[in-house]
């Protein structure tokens, strides 16, 4: 995954066109012969808004006019993990749903998904699909089970203002960031001292905190036969919280409170949102953040964008590893050829396929200039496809509305393409349960200077443990 490259977006734009005929249009009769139905489980919810409810109804009028005898069916579906296996297994899951990053290779592993790999080959897109995707929604034997919906890398942002009053600048006027662990508590305590503000903003409410964690282990070398969690010879999950390079993370966490005293005072209560915010504000210099959110300190926040940057993860003793997260598309098991098909043609439709033409480019004009106008940072974003025409053709798009100095941003999106960081992607079994479980360990961390941390570690791990032997190893 550490060759993920630099350039262009995850959220591809509305399409009209096929391999067979690029200059195919939306109204057009494209195959009459393609004959089944698809259940959509991305279609909106009830509740959704009237907008985005029309946009769906919109393509489904498309794919109408272009496979009139292709019958979808609305089929809403939230997913999880617990609630997927046995709709799978008893051949009701939806064609189509959209599961986080997080489950693909073990749902891969057990046979829950379809394969679309013929389907893509169909549509002339399979060798155009980006390596470090196919790790993550492919077998071992390169054979691929779904296409990202959105994602993300994770790095650090920047609050140059306070980098600039505590003194912690290049001669070339940039911030002088941290690029390890280690200097990340060392800067942040020089900001401490010098500004009166957090060095860092650390959400460690619900999940978010055990979820940052994660990344913060890895680097720490909670990896291989380290990891967090990992399946033993019998296949049986098994949660390994204890382990040396575990506990030296979780002492890493408790010295940012106690040792440099760099968090922001309300921690336990800051969430996602508000993280950005405080770092936005000026409240505080540093956060953990990807770069799908540069907006929300800028555009919603009002931070200028000459004073934001988007650094790399600081590398640990281990190794440097980034978090590659987001949103997949995948099928159900038992999707025929036809669907396969169809649900490609469906996606198509949706703008997850890369092709181009003159409504896709003003698409991406519009919102680019939308993104601009509001204050946010227009940069590149991390394709999920190698295709040279899309991808120049984007990054055209991306240089034409520009508003920001790329040194601010290069290193994060170098450290990528130039596999200088290692993309990991999350925990692969109930990460969500197992960030609820670590971020209880920080808050007794941040909370309590003489918390024991290998005590706290085990009772977590023996608690996760218990949930793993309940949902997934009695499977």
């Amino acid at each position: 995954m550490n060759k993920l490259i630099r350039t262009l977006a995850l959220t591809l734009a509305l399409c009209c066109l096929t391999a067979a005929s690029p200059l195919a249009l939306a109204g057009e009769v494209i195959d009459a012969d393609l004959t089944c139905s698809i259940t959509l489980g991305n279609w909106p919810a009830d509740t959704a808004p009237e907008a985005e409810k029309a946009l769906f109804e919109g393509y489904k009028a498309t794919m109408a006019k272009q496979y009139p005898n292709v019958t979808l069916i609305p089929d809403y579906y939230s997913y999880t993990l617990s609630n997927y296996v046995p709709m799978a297994k008893g051949g009701t899951a939806p064609s189509i749903f959209q599961p986080p990053f997080t489950d693909p290779q073990l749902l891969i592993s057990q046979n829950l998904v379809g394969d679309v790999t013929d389907a893509l080959e169909a549509f002339g897109v399979l060798d155009k699909f980006s390596p470090s995707y196919v790790e993550m929604l492919a077998d071992e034997n390169g054979r691929i089970y779904g296409l990202p919906r959105d994602g993300y890398v994770l790095g650090m942002h920047i609050n140059i203002e306070l980098f600039r009053e505590a003194g912690l600048m290049t001669e070339d006027g940039l911030p002088k960031y941290p690029t390890t662990l280690q200097e990340l508590a060392e800067y942040g305590q020089i900001i401490k001292e010098k500004t009166g503000k957090a060095g860092l903003v650390f959400p460690a409410s619900e999940t978010y905190g055990g979820w940052l964690f994660t990344n913060i282990a890895w680097n720490f070398g909670c990896v291989g036969e380290s990891a967090l969690e990992y399946q033993d010879e019998d296949g049986r999950w098994v949660c390994n919280f204890t382990s040396p390079e575990c506990v030296a993370a979780m002492e890493y966490m408790r010295d940012l409170r106690w040792k440099y005293d760099i968090l922001n005072a309300d921690a336990t209560t800051t969430d996602w949102a508000s993280a950005h915010s405080l770092l936005g504000t000026g409240e505080a210099a540093m956060n953990f953040a990807a770069d799908d959110s540069v907006d929300q300190p800028t555009a919603y926040k009002g931070l200028p964008v000459e004073d934001f940057a988007l650094i790399p993860f600081p590398a640990g003793d281990a190794g440097r590893y980034a978090l590659a997260g987001g949103t997949c598309y995948m099928f159900a098991p038992n999707i025929t050829k036809d669907q396969g098909i169809a649900l490609m043609a469906y996606l198509k439709i949706l703008g997850k396929l890369p092709f181009l033409d003159d409504d896709i480019i003003a698409g991406m004009r519009s919102d680019y200039a939308a993104k601009r106008d509001r204050g946010a940072s227009v940069i590149p974003a991390i394709s999920a496809w190698n295709d040279d025409e899309y991808n120049a053709a984007k990054q055209a798009i991306i240089d034409e509305f520009s508003n920001v100095d790329m040194r601010l941003y290069n290193d994060f999106f170098d450290s990528i393409s130039e596999g200088t960081i290692t993309l990991k992607s999350e925990e692969p079994v109930f990460a969500q349960q197992l960030y609820r479980e670590l971020t209880a360990v920080i808050q007794r961390m941040i909370t309590r200077e003489g918390a024991d941390v290998l005590k706290a570690l085990k009772k977590a791990e023996e608690s996760f443990q218990e949930y793993l032997d309940d949902e997934i190893n009695d499977i």
